[in-house]
């Protein structure tokens, strides 16, 4: 097996240093072993679920669309898995390698083709990091509206493969929503252009295949997003509510009254030995509109009790954000082994009815107390509707914590599925949930597994993820 693994490594090694300069290609080990894996902790995954991961054959890193097409023209004759590969920061295994094949690496299509302040949009190749675009932008007078903890190492392609949502999420929606066209080659080696308009009426949304669609349907290669003119204003304050119930019904309130927040940012963590919980609230925009909405916010919150925090509390959130990002940049090891100190983490990010948050939250609770796993934290990102929940537990060396955290975790998503809701709301499927995909979807996971087939007849694209 191994010198048939060598043999045909070795053809496609010297055919993709056809296509791009050979140093654009890469065997060495361990590169491979770190492009095997992205951000998920080995500590996250279902002992039962457990997938297998293997060195992939070789790295690419391509610089055009063109040389992005002709690496999936050779993996489809050779019938080789592709794995793209953004940033690496995914946190549910979509750039796991669990078939030996080539990862095309996108990281060198960094290029910001075109800003155009008069049509609010930038076009940029898929692989430029969000922080190097932001910065960009900032020059033009403009600004990026996805805003993830990621930002300093997510690339565009990969926000987009996940559908994630940022801090500022509130006021300019998922990266989704930002997208106005795309560029992407599709399994077979054709390439899909889509219009980039915000609006058309002319047939189904194709740019709906590859967002979310975690590199399954195909490699995105360059897409035109919206930007935003920079924020005349932008506060930010810290609250503090006597509980959790009383600041959800604040929040309540708040969306009740059309209040739209940039940032919120809600949990009982920081301050659960005093009780209470955290209220991050922040508004941007014109500066007549900010004032009148926080106006309108800080009346709402005041009268459910809340009592308001320095502003350095306010700014340190804010400062903060992005710090774990720039700590995986430094050690990307270190996120895939935690677990391995004796503590074992995991946490849902689920979407709900507003009006079954409360009643979750309480089922959720007494869930892991009765499997002996610890809820570190309650809380709200964005709106009310999109509620999370970090939980944890020490491993007593009977090896058996992993197993209950895990299966804490999925009793809480069955139930979250019961009650009308969805098992995750910012960072993608990829294998940590791919086998609740079918209980999520019904026969939408066969719609899809057909449009798989149609596009990828030979099975050749991100196999193994999203249960496609």
């Amino acid at each position: 097996m191994g010198s048939m693994k060598s043999a045909l490594q070795e053809e496609i090694v010297g055919r993709l240093a056809k296509i791009v300069a050979p140093e654009y290609v890469t065997t060495d080990e361990n590169r491979l072993d770190e492009l095997s894996w992205d951000a998920l902790s080995e500590g996250r995954l279902h002992p039962a679920n457990r997938p297998e991961v293997t060195l992939p054959l070789c790295s690419v890193l391509p610089a055009s669309t063109n040389e992005a097409r002709q690496i999936v023209l050779l993996a489809n004759e050779k019938k080789v898995p592709i794995i793209p590969y953004g940033g690496g920061s995914g946190l549910m295994g979509g750039a796991l390698s669990v078939q030996a094949g080539i990862v095309v690496d996108l990281r060198r299509m960094d290029q910001i083709l075109d800003v155009d302040p008069p049509a609010r949009s930038a076009r940029v190749q898929a692989g430029t990091v969000l922080e190097a675009l932001e910065k960009r932008l900032g020059r033009e007078g403009f600004i990026l509206g996805h805003d993830p903890w990621t930002l300093p190492v997510a690339t565009v392609g990969g926000a987009i493969s996940t559908n994630s949502i940022g801090y500022r999420g509130g006021l300019y929606g998922s990266m989704g929503d930002q997208v106005l066209g795309l560029e992407a080659v599709l399994p077979d080696g054709e390439v899909l252009r889509t219009r980039a308009v915000p609006k058309s009426s002319a047939g189904i949304d194709l740019k709906s295949l590859l967002i979310g669609g975690e590199g399954c349907f195909g490699i995105i290669t360059e897409a035109t997003i919206r930007i935003f003119p920079a924020p005349e204003e932008r506060v930010l304050h810290a609250l503090r509510f006597e509980s959790f119930e009383v600041g959800y019904s604040a929040i309540q309130e708040l969306f009740r009254q059309r209040v739209e927040p940039a940032v919120l940012d809600f949990g009982d963590a920081d301050v659960k030995f005093q009780g209470g919980a955290m209220f991050y609230l922040g508004f941007e925009g014109n500066r007549e509109v900010v004032e009148a909405e926080e106006q309108r916010a800080l009346s709402v919150c005041e009268r459910f009790g809340a009592q308001a925090l320095p502003q350095k509390e306010a700014e340190r959130f804010w400062n903060d954000r992005h710090e774990i990002a720039r700590r995986f940049m430094q050690n990307r090891r270190q996120r895939r082994e935690r677990g391995r100190d004796g503590f074992h983490r995991d946490w849902i990010h689920v979407a709900l009815p507003a009006s079954k948050v409360l009643s979750f939250r309480a089922a959720a609770m007494e869930i892991a107390k009765q499997r002996g796993v610890q809820v570190l934290e309650s809380g709200l990102w964005i709106q009310p509707e999109l509620f999370s929940m970090p939980l944890g537990i020490h491993d007593d060396g009977t090896n058996k914590a992993q197993l209950a955290l895990e299966e804490t975790v999925d009793e809480l998503l069955h139930l979250v599925h019961a009650m009308g809701g969805s098992m995750e709301y910012t960072h993608g499927v990829g294998v940590k949930l791919a086998p609740l995909m079918a209980e999520e979807h019904g026969y939408g996971v066969e719609v899809m597994r057909r449009i798989k087939k149609t596009l990828d007849p030979n099975g050749i694209m991100n196999p193994g993820k999203m249960a496609l």
